[in-house]
């Protein structure tokens, strides 16, 4: 149980020592300077004490002492202390290696540099670095169990324990991990040679040429040296191998051919990793015939491919005659156009013609006045007689007519007439005479209390007998300049008006005469009241007035003349017992007057002169919307019709130049290159840019592509001269080889017009043959393979330091050599690793297997040499500092 705990002890102090290491450095070092000081000075600064022999005092109570230890105790307390410090201090650097791994910049501080720097050696293989850490570790505890054996203050001076204290764990470290890689060594030729024994090559491998099987440490050579001259990761360099191959031995797209196995490139240009193509050279210098072979069959694949895109069994006339007959279409169309357009124009002239010959017929004076005529038959004799003789009737046949009315108010306003007549002139010169008759009549007189006049009243025959006078009266007041007694004649007939209106037996003449006056005479100075006043004035014969000042020809004009006359006019035919009559000749009148203004001289309707007469008489029209209507879709048709023929003939002239046009763009364009050139000379010129390249070929394929022959012919025109550039004079089987630099340049300035002539098949195909030819671009990328590590023996530096220590420099060198040159004589198995690696070159197959096969890495560091440098000056700090 006492060597169990003192073993524990060893494990807690590496514990210790583990969580203190960075406070025991930062003492050393301060010791360090303090000892500088004290030797130059001669003074006597105390040394600093580490924090791990602070914890030891504080520990010393519970625990053992090392004195109290045996020797195999002591040894074995060492051991457990530095090897736990390895396995510690390498476990965490470990933790920090993914991360170290993962960052493309460093870190932005002093100590994470540092950190870093410990951690890069555990990115390969962690597990194994801190397996070695720990065994260096122990080694150390071993050295240092040693160095304790040495007297505190030696005859050659306190330096040599205190170098050895930082010494021993250095040597114990290399001596152990030295042990180590020989334990190693020892174990992996013990296992190849079972391997050799009892096991053959993996079935991936195919048999050596002499039909035997090569042995797993062959193999293992081989991809050793395939995944050493690699620059890329081996496993995605198989990937890209297998991926290569076979695109082209099982190709997936339409129009490429299998490529028979002993026709495709090599695997260091499949791989196109620089490493294996720099590898892949040094095999191809070795043993030239091979690649030749190889390379020939490659190009012959490739020229096979070109060389079969030629059709000469194509008829080339096919696309001269389908040239001549696109071109004789497109002037067939022109020509169709330019009669279409003729035509267009014609027909247009007549239609104007048709559209005039209806108002060329109404254009005169004669079929205007007819219609004035019947507008006022329409008004005069159907409408305003009939209305005021029923108006005449009613009032003199009215019951009223007999009855005795009320007068005051009439006398009243017979006074005032009275008051405003001139005293200087006799009243019968002011007014009409029968007026002041009937006047004087009417007036009730009072003498001596006593009437001796009328008796106050009025018959309603007499007021509306009286009432006839006063327009007159009224009218002649206004020539004479006396308004005063014009006013007083007004006022005299509204109160004759109100006292027949208030009669009863007025009643239905009043009505009728409001319906007469709202029509005829709804005010003084309306148009239709001076009219009828006029036919009033004129005298009748035989119950029709005379027509001398009021001529009816002239009736529609006097009517439309105006917005107001026309209302009026709208106002007198509104209800009129034949009104439809009537709006028939004010339609008729208003075309006749816009017939005479609006034709041509040669009989079509002028569209400015029928907008200028609507706009003119845009307000007449307005009273009428029907006949507005009409008139609006004559100056639209008449305007559309204008717009429409000049467009006709600028269309017709448009279509003679486009004639013009066409016959020169067809000379210009692709039609008439092939009408005058044969299309091989034409498909050269596109494939060296002349034309405008790419916006001709896509007239030649729009021109071809509904005929089958000529589209066959264009496309061998295009064969022929593409592989003509392409191919040399050299034969490679059957056909010309095409030369890769030609392809190339064809393929960078012509891939686009390419594809637009073949078919996606046939340029898989020409694609293909490129691809085939492109990895032998490939050889042209060098890289710096890996080191041949495994083709040369090597003997450790620290064994070469000892030899030249013992036997000098000369002597140590010369025999260092010699034993080399013994070990390079030892039988090995390189021969055989450079037959299945030159198998590889030719196999896709095992060179993706050897890249992916599974070998030690013999870069991988086997311990950390900076851990076992910081763990030694760990020691010398802790182990050098005064109690």
């Amino acid at each position: 149980m006492h060597s169990l705990a003192v073993g524990a002890q060893g494990v807690a102090s590496g514990i210790k020592d583990t969580v203190l290491a960075p406070v025991d450095l930062m003492a050393g070092l301060q010791n360090i300077i303090t000892a500088g000081v004290n030797k130059v000075a001669g003074t006597n600064i105390p040394m600093a004490t580490p924090a791990s022999k602070m914890v030891e005092r504080i520990a010393e109570p519970f625990s053992i002492s090392e004195r109290d230890m045996s020797r195999g105790e002591k040894l074995g307390y060492d051991i457990n202390r530095f090897g736990t410090q390895g396995l510690g201090m390498g476990a965490m650097l470990a933790a920090r290696a993914p991360q170290v791994a993962a960052s493309v910049t460093s870190s932005p501080t002093v100590g994470g540099r540092a950190l870093d720097a410990l951690a890069r050696p555990y990115k390969a293989a962690p597990a194994r670095t801190v397996v070695g850490d720990t065994i260096g570790g122990a080694g150390a505890g071993v050295a240092v169990n040693a160095a304790d054996a040495i007297p505190e203050h030696p005859a050659g001076g306190d330096w040599v324990k205190h170098t050895a204290n930082v010494v021993a764990p250095l040597a114990g470290g290399i001596g152990a991990n030295a042990a180590q890689g020989a334990v190693e060594g020892l174990g992996g030729m013990l296992k190849n040679a079972a391997k050799r024994a009892f096991t053959s090559a993996p079935a991936e491998i195919p048999l050596s040429p002499n039909k035997t099987p090569y042995s797993h440490a062959e193999v293992d050579r081989a991809a050793t040296t395939l995944q050493a001259g690699a620059t890329g990761s081996p496993k995605a360099i198989a990937q890209d191998i297998r991926e290569n191959a076979g695109e082209l031995t099982n190709p997936k797209l339409a129009g490429e051919s299998p490529v028979d196995a002993s026709a495709l490139p090599t695997s260091g240009l499949l791989s196109r990793d620089p490493g294996l193509v720099t590898l892949e050279a040094g095999s191809r210098s070795r043993s030239a015939p091979e690649f030749v072979q190889r390379d020939q069959n490659v190009k012959e694949a490739a020229a096979s491919r070109i060389d079969g895109m030629r059709d000469p069994d194509a008829d080339l006339g096919a696309v001269f005659r389908r040239a001549e007959q696109s071109r004789n279409e497109q002037m067939s169309a022109a020509d169709a156009t330019v009669n279409q357009r003729s035509d267009e124009v014609t027909n247009l002239n007549l239609g104007a013609q048709e559209q005039g010959a209806e108002f060329g017929a109404i254009a005169n004076t004669d079929y205007k006045a007819n219609a004035s005529r019947r507008l006022d038959q329409t008004i005069v004799n159907d409408g305003y007689v009939p209305a005021r003789t029923e108006k005449n009737r009613q009032f003199d046949t009215a019951p009223g007519r007999t009855e005795q009315l009320p007068a005051d108010d009439v006398f009243a306003a017979i006074d005032r007439l009275r008051a405003g007549t001139n005293p200087l002139a006799p009243i019968e010169q002011q007014l009409p005479g029968e007026l002041v008759n009937r006047l004087e009549r009417l007036r009730p007189r009072m003498v001596d209390g006593e009437n001796v006049g009328g008796t106050g009243t009025a018959t309603g025959a007499d007021l509306a007998d009286l009432r006839k006078y006063l327009g007159f009266a009224q009218n002649k007041a206004q020539k004479d300049g006396n308004f005063d007694l014009a006013s007083n004649v007004g006022q005299l007939r509204a109160a004759i008006n109100q006292t027949l209106n208030d009669a009863p037996g007025y009643a239905e003449a009043n009505a009728n005469y409001r319906s007469f006056a709202d029509r005829y005479r709804p005010s003084p100075g309306d148009e239709a009241a001076k009219f009828t006043k006029e036919l009033d004035r004129s005298g009748n014969t035989d119950g029709y007035p005379n027509r001398g000042s009021t001529p009816p020809s002239e009736t529609a004009t006097r009517f439309l003349s105006g917005p107001e006359t026309s209302a009026v006019l709208q106002r007198l035919l509104d209800g009129a017992p034949n009104a439809a009559v009537g709006h028939e000749a004010v339609r008729d009148y208003l075309r006749s007057d816009f017939a005479m203004k609006a034709l041509n001289p040669d009989g079509t309707l002028n569209p400015a002169k029928s907008a200028s007469w609507a706009n003119h008489n845009s307000s007449v029209l307005a009273a009428f919307p029907n006949v507005q209507r009409e008139f609006n879709t004559i100056t639209l048709a008449a305007k559309r019709g204008q717009q429409l023929s000049a467009d006709a003939r600028a269309s017709l002239e448009q279509a003679r130049a486009n004639l013009k046009v066409t016959e020169a763009d067809i000379d210009r364009s692709a039609v008439g290159t092939l009408l005058r050139e044969d299309p091989r000379d034409v498909a050269s010129k596109l494939l060296t840019g002349g034309y405008g390249s790419e916006k001709r070929l896509d007239e030649i394929i729009a021109l071809v592509k509904h005929d089958a022959p000529a589209r066959r012919g264009w496309k061998a025109a295009v064969a022929e001269v593409l592989t003509d550039k392409v191919q040399g004079s050299r034969m490679v089987g059957e056909a010309p080889e095409v030369q890769l630099s030609r392809l190339s340049k064809e393929f960078k300035d012509n891939e686009a017009l390419l594809a637009k002539t073949f078919s996606p098949e046939e340029m898989n195909g020409l694609r293909q043959a490129h691809k085939l030819l492109g990895y032998f671009k490939e050889a042209e990328k060098r890289g710096t393979s890996g080191s041949n590590t495994a083709d040369k023996w090597n003997v450790p530096g620290w064994a070469q330091l000892a030899v030249r220590h013992f036997k000098g420099d000369l002597a140590g060198g010369g025999l260092i050599k010699r034993f080399k040159l013994l070990l390079e004589q030892l039988p090995t198995n390189r021969q055989s690793a450079d037959e299945i690696v030159q198998m590889a070159w030719f196999n896709p197959d095992v060179a993706a297997y050897l890249l992916e096969r599974p070998i030690k890495n013999a870069n991988v560091p086997a311990y950390n040499i900076n851990l076992r440098r910081l763990i030694a000056i760990d020691n010398g700090a802790r182990q050098n500092a005064e109690d």
